[in-house]
């Protein structure tokens, strides 16, 4: 190589060996994520509900004056946004989420919904 170069030849093997090392631990880091038991819902920062996994339904979000924002659906130990008023719809793409931390976030409408590992309790809902 000529002293040109900016990078060395052990350089691009360090950086190589350091990509690979973040490939993997990524990898394993995603694949060994617990699966959640329940998805709380927080609609204007106040839980507004928290629901299992393991029971299919849809939840209807309403805003302040009653008029329909967005609707949850869980589903075969998933939860996603199905629809949602707002006008980009970010939160209906950001697809389903099973593992726990995983959130889906309606900025708009002040929706979020957070996949949660712990158990619920002896509650099945909770609404205001």
């Amino acid at each position: 190589m000529n002293e040109d170069s900016y990078i060395t030849k052990k350089g691009a093997i360090a950086i190589a060996i350091i990509l690979i090392a973040l490939i993997i631990f990524s990898l394993i880091f995603y694949r060994t994520r617990r699966t959640g038991n329940y998805a709380v819902i927080f609609h204007y920062g106040k839980v507004t509900g928290s629901y299992p996994l393991g029971l299919n339904r849809e939840i209807r979000i309403k805003d302040k004056k009653g008029r329909l924002t967005n609707i949850v659906c869980i589903k075969n130990g998933y939860v996603y946004m199905k629809e949602a008023n707002c006008p980009d719809k970010i939160c209906i793409h950001q697809g389903k989420k099973s593992k726990v931390s995983e959130t889906i976030t309606c900025l708009p409408n002040r929706v979020v919904v957070e996949v949660k590992g712990r158990e619920m309790g002896s509650f099945d809902t909770m609404t205001h």
